[in-house]
Formats: structure tokens, C-alpha cells, sequence
């Protein structure tokens, strides 16, 4: 091969190089051209179905203080009427130490021999011996007032309603259940401007060791979360 021979080998190769990088972009060209003139695909959006699940929900908590509570708090209205006015989607009622207490739904122990209630003002101990055909025989304590202690070490405190012991005998002895209110209305007040509680002791005959736990009586504060929250609460105890 001569050298003419040999320049005219290295066109021609170039020539081919250069044919086959154009084509590409021929290609390309008329691959983009073909998309802006084809129809139009159709996006579709749901906005009711989801392929997740969220686990965390935000949620408002009370924190259990004095300042819920209505027996300190000259607040506690405002408080409770502001949580009612948020709507909170969740809300969670949370015991807070040194206040747990204020927390929950008052826990009675077992009764053993006796049966004890112990209310705050406006509610109602329910008392029954009822088990075996049994009647309330025996009321040893009652007291509307400021008293306090668990089943068997009731003590009278400083406020008394001396017609206690009486109201109490004359609506329960001889039945197999009884309510009785804590109410002014029923008692009497006797110290006006302090909240009070209703204790009852009483004994069964036959005897009945009713060893189960009164949830009858919820705390007053929690009563208002509930009340203000309105369905939307959550007790984390």
C-alpha cells in the first residue's frame, strides 16, 4: 500500500466515525419528536385510598396538679373550659407524681369484715350485703365532714355533721343495699365554704368479706377532663 492509498483508508475511517455519531442523534431527535407530538397519557391522583399507616398521633396531655383540682384551685373552671373549647382530636389525662391521687378513679381496699364507702361531696357511697340473702345489721361509722381513714381506722375530723350516724341508720339498716348521697342537702352543712366527704362503715349480717374494689366514685378532677373532653380522652395511668 502506498501512501496515497494509506491517507485515503484513514479518510474513509474518519468518514465512518463521524456517520456513526450522527445517527444517534438522529435517532434521538426523532425519538423526542415522536413524544411531543404522540397523545397524552392520563395521571390519576386518589385522594381517598393510602398504601401507609401512620403510628404516631398527636395528642394534647393534662399533666394531674392542683390547679385542675377544684378543691385548691380557684382556676380549675377556666382550666377545664378552655380544654373543652380546643377540641382536641386526642387527649390523654396523665398521673403525675407526687399527685396520683388526683389521677385515678378512687380504689377502695377489700372490705374484709366491713363495708366502707368513702365519697366526695355530690356523689353517692352504694353500700350491699346483699350476698347470701344478707341485710346491713350494724353502722359503725358515718361521718359528712372532713373524716377520713380506710376501712376500719375511720376517724371524725374537725367538721361533722352530728346527724350522720342517724341519717345513715335510718336509710340502710334492715336493707340489703342502700345509697346514701353526700350532699348538703341531706346532711346539713356543716362548715360552709370547704369541701367535704361522706365515710361510711358498716357490718353485714350474716358477716361478708367482699373483697372486690369500688369504682364507683371518680375523682372530681378527672370527672371534669372527662366531661370536658367529651370522647376524645385517653387515661394513661
Amino acid at each position: 500500500m502506498n501512501i496515497g492509498q494509506y491517507i485515503l483508508v484513514i479518510i474513509l475511517y474518519n468518514l465512518l466515525w463521524i456517520i456513526t455519531q450522527i445517527h444517534p442523534l438522529d435517532t434521538t431527535d426523532k425519538l423526542q419528536n415522536d413524544q411531543v407530538n404522540a397523545n397524552p397519557f392520563l395521571i390519576e391522583a386518589s385522594w381517598t385510598t393510602h398504601d401507609y399507616d401512620l403510628h404516631t398521633i398527636p395528642t394534647l396531655q393534662v399533666v394531674a396538679n392542683p390547679l385542675l383540682a377544684r378543691q385548691f384551685s380557684p382556676i380549675y373552671k377556666q382550666i377545664f373550659a378552655n380544654l373543652k373549647q380546643l377540641n382536641a382530636e386526642y387527649t390523654r389525662y396523665a398521673a403525675w407524681f407526687p399527685y396520683p391521687k388526683l389521677a385515678v378513679a378512687e380504689l377502695d381496699p377489700p372490705s374484709g369484715l366491713y363495708q366502707c364507702g368513702n365519697v366526695g361531696q355530690d356523689f353517692s357511697i352504694n353500700l350491699s350485703c346483699e350476698q347470701n340473702g344478707g341485710v346491713i345489721s350494724k353502722v359503725d361509722f358515718a361521718s359528712y365532714g372532713t373524716s377520713s381513714g380506710a376501712c376500719g381506722q375511720m376517724k371524725q375530723g374537725t367538721c361533722h355533721a352530728e346527724n350522720s350516724s342517724e341519717i345513715v341508720q335510718r336509710v340502710c339498716i334492715g336493707q340489703k343495699t342502700c345509697s346514701v348521697p353526700a350532699t348538703n342537702d341531706l346532711f346539713g352543712d356543716p362548715c360552709k365554704g370547704i369541701t367535704k366527704r361522706l365515710l361510711i362503715q358498716i357490718q353485714c349480717d350474716p358477716p361478708q368479706n367482699n373483697t372486690y374494689y369500688n369504682f364507683t366514685y371518680l375523682d372530681t378532677m378527672l370527672q371534669d377532663f372527662l366531661d370536658a373532653t367529651d370522647g376524645h380522652s385517653r387515661i394513661i395511668l
